[in-house]
Formats: C-alpha cells, sequence, structure tokens
C-alpha cells in the first residue's frame, strides 16, 4: 500500500477533514497532506510520531512502511466516561468543522465581491 493511501485510510480513521487533522497534528495548515497526496514528499517519521501520539492505536510501522495492520491489535478498556469523552470530542470536531467551512464559505464570497467591486 502506498503512502497516499496509507494517508487516506488514517483520514478516514479519524473522520476529520484534513485541516482539521493537521491542525490537531500541530500543523498550521493540510499542505503537509498535498505534498504526500501529489508524491512530493513522503510520510516522514515526524508525522508517524504526530499520529501515533494522538491516536496509539495506529501502528506507527504501518503509517511508514505498510507493513502489517493500521490498528494495533490491543484490548481497551473502556468505562462511561470515557466513551462519554469521545461522543462529546466528536460532536465537537463535527461542530468545529460546521464552522469552519461556513467560514471558508464567507471567505470566498467576501473574495467574490472584491473581484466583481469595479472602482
Amino acid at each position: 500500500m502506498n503512502e497516499r493511501s496509507r494517508l487516506k485510510k488514517i483520514i478516514e480513521y479519524t473522520g476529520m477533514r484534513k485541516n482539521t487533522l493537521a491542525k490537531f497534528l500541530g500543523y498550521t495548515n493540510s499542505a503537509i497532506f498535498y505534498q504526500i497526496e501529489t508524491g512530493r514528499n513522503g510520510i516522514s517519521s515526524n508525522l508517524a510520531v504526530r499520529m501515533t501520539d494522538r491516536y496509539p492505536e495506529i501502528d506507527q510501522n504501518w503509517i511508514l512502511t505498510g507493513n502489517g495492520e493500521m490498528l494495533k491489535l490491543t484490548e481497551l478498556k473502556s468505562d462511561g466516561k470515557t466513551i462519554e469523552k469521545v461522543k462529546f470530542l466528536e460532536n465537537h470536531i463535527k461542530g468545529q468543522d460546521a464552522r469552519i467551512e461556513k467560514l471558508e464559505h464567507t471567505v470566498q464570497e467576501l473574495n467574490s465581491l472584491i473581484t466583481n467591486k469595479t472602482i
């Protein structure tokens, strides 16, 4: 499996948009993912470490090489509080994604107004 495919699986797994995931991992924007998708850069060990710090269930070796399975075969213990926190965070992320999308749309509209304005 190539790096683009692995990246795509990770993005799907997180359920986040690229920009949101990049910011969650500590990057300012999703340019790092674009560079991987276009083949300009590969998945760096720094990116793999950031991902596994945030998602310890993802196998770092798989991120870097594609060998093995994406998810580690560990038994996760969860209690009611953990499940409740996860659900809260998932809803929070969805809300943030919606806000980002709305702001991006507003920026596009403003850029359109500026471009179409005649002086």
